[in-house]
């Protein structure tokens, strides 16, 4: 049985990487492929990305809603 995400799409999710505040806007969803891995996010950050990537697929490890 795959895990499923416990964001949808359409939330707003932030993630703190070394001190530093990054807001991203959930495109879709992916069921972890298999044990012991994280359900993968299509994310589309907002303002400044923290790679060169616009949009791109992380994992939903460390993220939190924002509220």
């Amino acid at each position: 049985m795959a895990l499923k995400s416990k964001y949808s799409p359409g939330q707003l999710v932030e993630i703190t990487i070394a001190g530093q505040r990054y807001v991203g806007l959930v495109l879709s969803t992916t069921p972890a492929p298999r044990r012991a891995m994280s359900p993968m996010l299509k994310v589309e950050w907002t303002g400044e990305a923290p790679r060169d990537y616009q949009v791109e697929y992380i994992s939903e490890e460390g993220l939190r809603l924002v509220k």
